[in-house]
């Protein structure tokens, strides 16, 4: 199991735990079925992170609540 933060949709800013391997994930929502997906990204000045983002989030979205919430 590893750590992972989950960014987009009505988990957005949850922490959770995730077995190692799994990929892609499908939650309920507050909108209906949310699908999540693993990215890896590299942020300045806290280095390499995992994450579940919402399929379908663009990179710069992401990268930029990304940074919103290691603040």
């Amino acid at each position: 199991m590893t750590h992972v933060l989950y960014v987009g949709g009505s988990k957005d800013g949850t922490r959770g735990m995730m077995p190692y391997g799994l990929r892609k994930l499908q939650a309920e929502g507050d909108n209906g079925i949310e699908i999540y997906v693993e990215k890896t990204m590299q942020l300045h000045g806290v280095g390499r992170v995992r994450v579940m983002a919402l399929e379908g989030l663009h990179e710069e979205v992401l990268a930029r609540q990304l940074q919103h919430h290691y603040r």
